[in-house]
């Protein structure tokens, strides 16, 4: 079933947001508010995870960390909200949603009893540390429960991280689709106030874009494997828009910003390196 909203949002106070209201059951009307409230280890759990969540907030001084800690709370319980999803392969799924929400908040609850998303902005910004920044550099991420047959019922977060070294913004931008996760890669270049795409490749069982070569391969170990040179705008990773950028991201998996291709592609006299590209990538040798 669908599920209404569990907390009342804060609102944006002098261009920073509010921190994330907790439950109050004697003004529970929505759905998700009385399943919870008549759900004592949900009710619980839901407790005990708002506790966790403000005694953090509190303890993070960092103003950009702070914020981001906000948002990611307010997007987990927006997420949260919709309860589980069956379409597709779970369309079949018995499990109680009771029990599907337990099981998040108290993964949350965990996540923020360990400050996990203040480390995870931590490593976010020392991976950063010697880029120069700049107004594309972010993370736009999409959030939802990802369903069985993948595991069990769990919070999941992908979308686009873009790091900028002067005029050039490498990005990469995971997608989930038919079990398996997709990664898109991006190089584009700041000219004039525009910002231009110059290469594009993917990783995908599926895909029919350029495939990605990887630092260290050689042309013979290439192949098929090259970055399209002539790329088009892309819905699978289009040029990031600044405005729709956080600073930092605590859910995403910081790993993938810290890859070597990325290093290479932020810091090399120029990227993608030669003979590493094809202008079209539908051609074969």
């Amino acid at each position: 079933m669908k599920l209404g909203l569990v907390v009342t949002l804060g609102v944006l106070v002098a261009g920073h947001p509010c921190p994330v209201r907790a439950l109050d059951c004697a003004r529970a009307s929505l759905p998700v508010d009385k399943l919870i409230c008549t759900t004592p280890n949900l009710k619980a759990a839901d407790a005990a995870m708002s506790s966790a969540y403000f005694k953090l907030l509190r303890e993070t001084t960092d103003q950009q960390f702070r914020e981001a800690l906000v948002k990611s709370q307010r997007r987990w319980l927006e997420v949260r909200s919709h309860g589980p999803d069956r379409y597709g392969q779970a369309e079949d799924d018995k499990t109680d949603d009771r029990e599907v929400l337990l099981q998040i908040t108290l993964n949350r609850l965990a996540f923020l009893q360990k400050a996990g998303p203040v480390h995870a902005m931590e490593r976010e910004r020392q991976i950063a540390s010697g880029d120069s920044g700049g107004p594309f550099a972010g993370y736009k991420t999409f959030c939802v429960l990802l369903p069985p047959p993948y595991g069990s019922w769990a919070y999941g977060c992908w979308g686009e991280a873009h790091r900028q070294n002067g005029d050039r913004i490498c990005s990469v931008g995971l997608q989930w689709a038919s079990g398996h996760m997709s990664e898109n890669r991006l190089v584009s270049v700041l000219k004039d106030g525009v910002l231009r795409p110059v290469a594009t490749c993917s990783i995908s069982p599926d895909s029919t874009s350029a495939p990605c070569p990887e630092p260290g391969d050689n042309a013979t170990i290439w192949g098929d494997a090259r970055w399209n040179m002539n790329p088009a705008s892309s819905d699978d990773l289009p040029t990031p828009h600044a405005d729709d950028l956080w600073n930092y991201d605590p859910d995403i998996e910081v790993d993938k910003i810290d890859q070597p291709w990325m290093h290479d592609c932020l810091f090399a006299a120029s990227y993608p390196p030669a003979n590493s590209g094809r202008a079209d990538p539908a051609a074969r040798k």
